[in-house]
């Protein structure tokens, strides 16, 4: 769903296209194949209703069985819901695009949460004697 190079959550379901203007390669460089919806408006929004209906795509994207079954890598900016503003080639920038924001994880506290949650739920049902993971 989404990697250390491409999209976080948060752009996948803020941008329906990427936007690596910044890169210097006029937007040549990185996936064109992102799978993204931005939900009505591109990039960030001041629209209460857009940002529950991204909070709870990102949500159920993450849900899925087959999204996070078994995903041992997950970025720390997917837990706390950061963005790369659609930049999903960032590693030339060396700035607040490719940084991590350490106040994250606290004004984001409910997603963090819920992040860590499904992913203890899910490596709990797989050491279970009963769960799918091992026998």
């Amino acid at each position: 769903m989404t990697c250390h190079d491409g999209f976080t959550l948060n752009d996948l379901v803020s941008y329906d296209g990427k936007h690596n203007e910044a890169n210097g390669e006029d937007n040549r460089d990185g996936a064109d194949d992102n799978r993204s919806w931005n939900c009505g408006v591109e990039g960030p929004t001041e629209n209460l209703d857009i940002d529950k209906l991204r909070t709870r795509t990102g949500e159920e994207l993450l849900h899925r069985d087959d999204a996070i079954r078994g995903n041992a890598m997950m970025l720390m900016a997917t837990r706390c819901g950061a963005r790369r503003a659609a930049n999903n080639n960032a590693y030339c920038q060396d700035n607040e695009t490719s940084w991590f924001d350490w106040t994250l994880p606290a004004k984001r506290a409910d997603m963090h949460r819920f992040v860590t949650l499904l992913m203890l739920a899910v490596c709990c049902e797989m050491w279970s004697p009963s769960g799918n993971g091992w026998p």
